[in-house]
């Protein structure tokens, strides 16, 4: 059974969406990053807080954020307390990507305009308790 079940793509006249935002671990992130990988053009993932994932929460967090550098994510935009230490991490790591930090969806929700530009593919996932469905409904909003 595929990581990523609960993936639906959409294509608007702006963007391509990859809406993955129902359920988040380590190892669903770094499928779906590879997924959006395939893409052409300027690939951006929105990611945000895994939950329940024990005291080991915040190097998973990292390593996904090591793991978007390493393999080719453009520009990568975290919203959550835990997701700080993904940003850092991705920092850390940086080959070229660009790494935005938000504390909150509504933050992640104003910011993420002033990045996105025509012709984007974005991969949107975190866990469901993030309302990360918002991003998707303003992203598919033509």
């Amino acid at each position: 059974m595929s990581e990523m079940t609960s993936e639906k793509i959409t294509e608007t006249s702006h963007y391509v969406v990859i809406d993955d935002c129902y359920n988040a671990n380590p190892e669903s992130m770094c499928a779906a990053i590879d997924h959006l990988n395939m893409a052409e053009g300027r690939k951006v993932a929105i990611l945000g807080d895994m939950f329940e994932l024990g005291e080991n929460e915040e190097e998973l967090h990292a390593k996904v954020g090591t793991y978007a550098a390493k393999t080719g994510v453009d520009m990568l935009i975290c919203g959550g307390t835990l997701s700080s230490n993904m940003a850092r991490a991705a920092e850390t790591e940086n080959g070229g990507m660009l790494v935005v930090y938000c504390l909150t969806t509504d933050e992640v929700l104003k910011t993420m305009k002033l990045y996105l530009q025509d012709g984007d593919t974005i991969l949107v996932k975190a866990s469901h308790g993030m309302q990360y469905q918002k991003i998707v409904e303003e992203l598919l909003k033509d």
